[in-house]
């Protein structure tokens, strides 16, 4: 049977078989294969990586220029990389639901390389839609235009905005505070640690303790003074993952425009803005744990730091909201769209003879 490489679906279902197969042998290959390990999964992911870039080309074939041929490959790859990247660490980690974290974040994957290859698909075939108004005609809504695109928004959509977002982002972020998800707190510990006594030399450890509210803390030897230094105790809120969920929230119950031009790379333009604001909330939460030990090291009191600092970092939210208006515009103007009902409601109330 010969293989329809142009169609999506089967191109994604491909990759994704690859992305699952890297997975799998990093996570198998130093359990069998100890002293190789390294070798062994370095030659296979490469070999990943020749077999995914092939598919890839025969995919896009001469249909799109070279940069955007560098750009697909490098998205996947980076999926990739990233899927063996967790298979990898998950034999070296001590929670106990340790394996949950291939079971939320390969699913999580898979779908971004669908949307990777949706978004390319779209750039091979040249999708372009009839830019008449016709859902603005229909539903006798307002027309906000924006760098030559047309922005629509029905009332449902706008009342998922919201009432969705906090929902969601709640029920995220309740998701992540189970005990299940606990492998999260291990690797923002870990990696705290890491970079505590790379750049400050302070031997600091960790401890788990299974069962107990707490279930990782930082433990000291002393402070920079030689005198005994108090545990810290690690929770869901020390991720940082409830500013992601604020931001998830509101990326994904964003309104999408009715006319089809302005709509077609929602999705795309959607996991960037979700996957870029992620990754540096993520960084800043580990500069913001890093400045707060190394103050509390230095003998601040731990209370008042915590605070203070974690209230500062807090201003990244604006240079979020920058991203979102660069990548989705919708998320400002459909604010302002609902500003525009209104005033258009107040206006039929005050003269109800005028169109």
């Amino acid at each position: 049977m010969k293989i329809n490489f142009a169609n999506k679906y089967v191109i994604w279902v491909e990759l994704s078989l690859i992305l699952i197969l890297g997975f799998i042998f990093s996570v198998l290959i130093p359990l069998l294969a100890p002293d190789l390990s390294s070798i062994i999964l370095l030659v296979i992911t490469v070999l990943l990586f020749v077999v995914q870039t092939f598919l890839i080309l025969k995919f896009v074939g001469a249909k799109l220029d070279n940069k955007r041929k560098f750009g697909i490959i490098l998205y996947h790859s980076l999926n990739l990389l990233f899927a063996v990247i967790i298979g990898f660490s998950i034999p070296l980690m001590e929670s106990e639901f340790k394996n949950n974290t291939g079971i939320v974040m390969i699913p999580m994957l898979l779908i971004l390389g669908l949307i990777i290859t949706d978004k390319y698909d779209k750039s091979i075939k040249n999708v372009r839609y009839d830019s008449d108004s016709e859902e603005s005609k229909a539903y006798n809504n307002p027309v906000i235009e924006f760098e030559n695109k047309k922005y629509i928004f029905s009332l449902n959509s706008l009342l998922l905005l919201a009432i969705g977002t906090p929902l969601l982002a709640y029920g995220i972020y309740l998701f992540f505070d189970t005990e299940a998800q606990f492998w999260l707190h291990e690797i923002v510990v870990k990696q705290t640690v890491y970079f505590l006594n790379l750049f400050f030399n302070m031997n600091v450890s960790t401890s788990y303790s299974p069962g107990v509210k707490y279930h990782w803390s930082f433990d000291f030897v002393g402070n920079i003074n030689g005198d005994p230094l108090p545990s810290i105790y690690f929770e869901t809120f020390c991720t940082g993952i409830q500013a992601i969920c604020v931001f998830a929230g509101i990326i994904i119950c964003t309104p999408h425009s009715r006319d089809k031009n302005t709509n077609k790379d929602i999705i795309w333009r959607k996991a960037k803005a979700l996957v870029v604001s992620s990754l540096i909330f993520y960084v800043v939460n580990i500069i913001r744990m890093l400045i707060q030990i190394e103050l509390y090291y230095l003998g601040y009191p731990w209370d008042s730091i915590h605070v203070s600092i974690s209230a500062a970092s807090s201003f990244i939210a604006a240079i979020i909201v920058l991203l979102l208006h660069k990548w989705i515009p919708e998320f400002i103007i459909s604010i302002i769209y609902i500003g525009t009902l209104i005033s258009k409601k107040f206006k039929r109330q005050k003269n109800p003879k005028e169109d």
